[in-house]
């Protein structure tokens, strides 16, 4: 290292010179001390070195390691090849891998981290493998799985998973398995002589291949000897397995939390030898896991626009026709119009699924068509939230204004929304596209999505939407009714 020499003429000089090999000094201190730590856990664990590291963590989740047995997980802690992520009922992790990969287990969930190499050197050599024992993810592939889509595997207890560039969620139990895919495409494969568990990549015997543009999920299950393809939205020949798809999710839901109520009201369990669950600690969050400084930024930008200040309350909620509910725990003091999904699906069916997390439900007749000569009707937003995402953060948007007009007549629609972020400053989202039979409307472009449905009678609406912006995503729920 070479240093300039540098003379002062004055006392102040000296003084900055001073003061800038101090900090020089301390940011060298720090560092090493840094280091240090890492060399230490390192050697605690066996001298694995970590693959990823924690940055979300939502209610009680685990990790559990040969060498350390099962420990508490917190926001920051390092994952490494060999570790299983463990989440309660009311658990939700995010991991960002070395490759900026992004991993979320959700509540109820076992993922294994059986390999993960990855050659930043040469990323084509990776390897990746992961097996999702029970539950749900959502996986965003990093530099490893792109560059080497032939070495990644995302096992699940039936089927093999492979990908290509791809953002996709898996809900899967020992007989069964669901699939939707945000973006990119994943091929699945049941497990057979020729694609077995121990392999690596995706299977091309008896594989079935998804992509984000279909409008559809796919699901397999062990009575089955291929996986299907079953269409996204609650098209009138495909209802019932749609709406079997939900009442499962909704079971599910509903199980969650029957589950963490019990754990609230009981004592520690005997495996983790702290308190029992309660309101704090449902939610562990962090500056670098929300990218807001304090609790008042939560509130700051909904209050600008059409978002409730608190979260409403179900009997608010449910004067309207359309509800939206969410599965899992959902986004913590970010959700606002939302219920748990089997509160949601309380005497109401579901018409469409955005992102696997938000399912909007309305009340319908057995046919479930909707009214005729409704013509073309504008409608005023009602209410909204949204949420702008980037590298494993979640930040509120506001929803400030916006514009819905459905052609009933020629079965077209057009949307506009305002939005504002408090450090990003303010967006546009704008969509067009057809309107179904069933009143379900739908847009995809390759920076941009809607989901939407009206009521049978046209009086509100609703959608799910996301597109990109910010250099991350931004993402959220809508409620209109009719001016007409």
């Amino acid at each position: 290292m070479k240093f300039k020499i540098i003379q002062f003429s004055h006392s102040k000089g000296m003084m900055r010179l001073l003061a800038s090999v101090a900090i020089l000094l301390a940011w060298q201190f720090s560092v090493a001390q840094s280091l240090a730590r890492g060399d230490n856990e390192d050697s605690a664990r066996g001298g694995s070195a970590p693959v990823g590291s924690v940055s979300l963590v939502i209610g009680r989740a685990f990790v559990e390691s040969a060498s350390n047995g099962r420990e508490r997980l917190s926001t920051g802690a390092f994952v490494r090849e060999g570790d299983s992520v463990q989440t309660d009922s009311n658990g939700h992790v995010h991991i960002r891998f070395r490759d900026n990969a992004v991993l979320s287990v959700r509540p109820s969930s076992e993922l294994h981290i059986t390999t993960y190499r990855f050659d930043e050197n040469n990323p084509e050599n990776s390897t990746i493998k992961l097996d999702l024992i029970q539950g749900a993810a959502r996986t965003v592939s990093g530099e490893g799985a792109k560059a080497a889509r032939h070495r990644f595997r995302l096992n699940t207890p039936i089927a093999a998973i492979g990908v290509r560039g791809t953002d996709f969620v898996v809900s899967s139990t020992s007989r069964s398995l669901t699939a939707l895919v945000n973006d990119g495409a994943i091929v699945v494969a049941p497990f057979s002589s020729q694609c077995t568990q121990g392999g690596i990549g995706p299977c091309a015997f008896n594989g079935v291949e998804l992509d984000a543009g279909s409008l559809q999920i796919i699901e397999f299950d062990s009575s089955m000897s291929l996986p299907r393809l079953v269409p996204l939205l609650a098209r009138d020949q495909d209802a019932e397995q749609y709406q079997n798809l939900v009442g499962d999710l909704v079971a599910r839901s509903q199980a969650s939390a029957d589950d963490s109520s019990q754990l609230s009201a009981s004592p520690a369990s005997a495996d983790d030898g702290d308190g029992g669950v309660n309101v704090n600690d449902l939610v562990t969050k962090s500056v670098t896991s929300f990218g807001l400084e304090d609790e008042a930024k939560d509130q700051a930008p909904y209050s600008t626009g059409f978002t409730p200040g608190i979260q409403q309350t179900p009997s608010e909620l449910r004067q309207r026709q359309l509800v939206w509910g969410r599965y899992a725990e959902g986004k913590g003091n970010l959700e606002r119009l939302t219920l748990p999904l089997s509160d949601a699906a309380s005497g109401r069916r579901a018409t469409i699924g955005g992102n696997y997390e938000y399912y909007l439900f309305r009340p319908e007749g057995f046919q479930g068509e909707v009214q005729k000569g409704l013509g073309e009707i504008g409608f005023s937003l009602s209410s909204a939230q949204a949420y702008f995402k980037r590298e494993g953060e979640i930040s509120p948007v506001a929803v400030s204004g916006g514009d819905l007009v459905i052609d009933f007549n020629s079965n077209l629609f057009r949307t506009s929304l305002d939005l504002y972020h408090l450090e990003l400053g303010a967006a546009s989202f704008s969509s067009a596209g057809r309107l179904y039979d069933g009143g379900y409307f739908y847009a995809r472009d390759p920076q941009s999505r809607i989901m939407g449905a009206v009521s049978l009678d046209g009086r509100e609406s609703g959608y799910f939407f996301d597109f990109s912006n910010w250099q991350g995503l931004v993402q959220g729920i809508t409620l209109w009714d009719a001016t007409k």
